[in-house]
């Protein structure tokens, strides 16, 4: 047999603590998704553009090694794994 308790708020306080404790569940799921950026795939043009270098840089830094994935033959790439790539990169430079 379950316990209950009854307790007397005013309407305004408990809609107030309601609109937060909705507020605060989107929030927990907003942070719990996958941020659209990451899961988002890009052409070379459209990474070039994000990156603000040229086409031929992209297709450099395919070369030296940045993951990407080939759809009907033309390269594509997911900003998280090109930022990731990007950081250590970056890093690797930092070192010397």
């Amino acid at each position: 047999m379950e316990s209950t308790m009854m307790i007397n708020i005013p309407i305004n306080e408990f809609k107030n603590f309601m609109i937060e404790v909705i507020r605060n569940e989107i929030q927990a799921i907003k942070n719990n998704l996958s941020p659209e950026k990451e899961d988002k795939l890009l052409s070379r043009n459209e990474l070039a553009e994000y990156l603000g270098v040229t086409t031929a840089s992209i297709t450099t830094y395919k070369n030296d090694g940045m993951p990407f994935l080939l759809i009907k033959r033309r390269p594509y790439y997911k900003i998280s794994q090109v930022e990731a790539y990007m950081q250590k990169k970056k890093d690797f430079k930092n070192r010397f």
